[in-house]
């Protein structure tokens, strides 16, 4: 009974069919109620409805089944620095890297939660480390971009922001950010092109809302 109407309620997430999904789940856990794959996958479908403090709910829980479990650690730092609430985003990506510090994401993330707080060499280490291990980690390279840009090194933050491009040139994002710096050096006509370009993209997303 729980397999099938797990795998029932999973074939109706993945199709984005969320309302039935959820009901699944919840039927699974009325059976099980620390099934941990319908209280993780509860968690993750809560992030995809932008439902970020029940996400949080659902993977807190998960955490308590399986302390060590990297991706609902990863995705508690997701969610946590969603919620603004950074040290505990901090805690959460730290945990990870802890067990598995070789993902380049959560290194990505991690600096993205500490530039914000404005602690730029720790948010460039965090980038650095993230290209170290993934050389073609887009965001990692635009989002050196955006500190150095910030930290007034325009030459240094072009060629970052030219690198993400290269990487995924059809980037909203890249493409907006490589404009505004151009338009910053006065490179108006340039400038204006690369944001033009960037609004008839249709993948804009904010690097640090991935989950796993």
């Amino acid at each position: 009974m729980i397999k099938e109407t797990f795998a029932l309620a999973f074939q109706k997430h993945q199709n984005k069919n969320y309302s039935t999904a959820e009901s699944l789940y919840k039927k699974v856990l009325k059976i099980d109620p620390n099934h941990f794959e319908s209280i993780y996958l509860l968690g993750s479908l809560s992030v995809q409805t932008y439902n970020f403090d029940r996400a949080k709910n659902y993977y807190e829980k998960a955490i308590k089944i399986k302390p060590n479990d990297t991706n609902t650690l990863y995705n508690l730092g997701v969610v946590f620095a969603e919620l603004g609430e950074d040290k505990k985003a901090i805690s959460y990506y730290e945990k990870t890297i802890a067990i598995r510090p070789n993902h380049a994401n959560t290194h990505n993330n991690l600096g993205v939660v500490y530039l914000k707080l404005g602690e730029y060499k720790k948010a460039i280490s965090c980038y650095e480390q993230a290209i170290a291990i993934q050389p073609n980690h887009a965001d990692a390279h635009s989002n050196l971009g955006l500190v150095f840009k910030q930290s007034g090194e325009l030459q240094k933050a072009m060629s970052y922001y030219e690198k993400a491009l290269i990487l995924d040139p059809i980037s909203a994002k890249y493409n907006s950010n490589y404009g505004e710096l151009l338009l910053s050096l006065n490179q108006h006509k340039k400038g204006l092109a690369y944001i033009k370009k960037g609004s008839g993209c249709i993948n804009f997303t904010k690097e640090n809302f991935k989950i796993i």
